[in-house]
């Protein structure tokens, strides 16, 4: 009963879902605090979101099938790149249409942490799911306190992975520390950047 709980947890909240929700949710917020919140506005936002999820998506189920076969941690590693790819096609939108400043940090910020999780992937497994709830959901609560509910989604997916057979504890404890770095690191970055007199 509580393996099935987790895998269902583990499923409702993928990585390529979770992230999903945190990018819709961080476009909301930043597009309710913009002066002109026009509809057209709203839905080129979501229409870039989309496309880069698209891109990401077929980059973690069409590059397997370029393959007879991989090793075992290939299915984590192209996640992995193809979220990073997806992010970067949501960063590059958003600089170019100069739509703010949240969803650029966001954007960067999840492609920074797609490094050295590609780089450990092949040698330990640590969990994908961990750290792709922890980094979006930790910077959306650096962003407002109100997204709180997601950090406890993130903390939950710490628990999920060992209890769903799916990783050890060393793995997904791993995954929270390196999620939990990245988004502290930003954190000191902007806070050092916006302490420099301009």
């Amino acid at each position: 009963m509580l393996t099935d709980t987790a895998r269902l947890y583990s499923d409702v909240f993928a990585p390529e879902l979770f992230v999903l929700l945190c990018g819709a949710c961080l476009i909301g917020y930043e597009w309710y605090g913009l002066t002109d919140r026009s509809p057209v506005g709203l839905g080129a936002r979501f229409g870039v979101l989309a496309l880069g999820w698209a891109v990401g998506l077929a980059i973690y189920e069409g590059v397997p099938v370029l393959f007879e076969s991989a090793p075992a941690w290939a299915p984590d590693a192209t996640g992995s790149l193809g979220l990073g790819v997806g992010i970067l096609v949501i960063w590059l939108g958003w600089r170019r249409f100069e739509w703010g400043s949240h969803v650029p940090v966001f954007s960067a910020l999840l492609v920074g942490v797609t490094v050295p999780h590609l780089l450990i992937t092949p040698f330990w497994d640590i969990s994908t799911h961990v750290l792709y709830a922890v980094v979006p959901a930790g910077y959306l609560v650096r962003v407002d306190r109100r997204f709180a509910p997601l950090a406890l989604v993130a903390l939950g997916m710490v628990f999920a992975r060992p209890l769903a057979g799916a990783h050890t504890w060393p793995q997904s404890v791993a995954g929270l520390v390196l999620g939990v770095a990245f988004v502290a690191a930003s954190h000191r970055y902007d806070s050092q950047r916006s302490a420099v007199p301009r």
